[in-house]
């Protein structure tokens, strides 16, 4: 089965949710430069809620690492 990773909603304030079809264990937020804004450790999960209320109003790349070391990727927009 493929990895698949969805985020919810793609135009978000202050809050992501994060929901794969396979357990994970990092989560990382990358600015469109690649610099990564956010990075942390997840306990064995297939969905997560993260507070981004510090992260600026702008587009980022979130990716997610698999248990088996795998990666998906997905992009949202923090708006006003």
């Amino acid at each position: 089965m493929s990895k698949e990773l969805n985020v919810y909603p793609i135009s978000t304030g202050n809050e992501l949710d994060i929901f794969a079809n396979h357990n994970f264990n990092e989560v990382k937020i990358m600015d469109m430069a690649g610099n990564i804004v956010y990075n942390a450790q997840h306990s064995k999960c297939d969905r997560c809620t993260l507070n981004i209320r510090a992260l600026p109003y702008a587009t980022y790349i979130i990716e997610v690492s698999y248990l088996d070391n795998k990666t998906a990727r997905s992009v949202f927009v923090k708006a006003r």
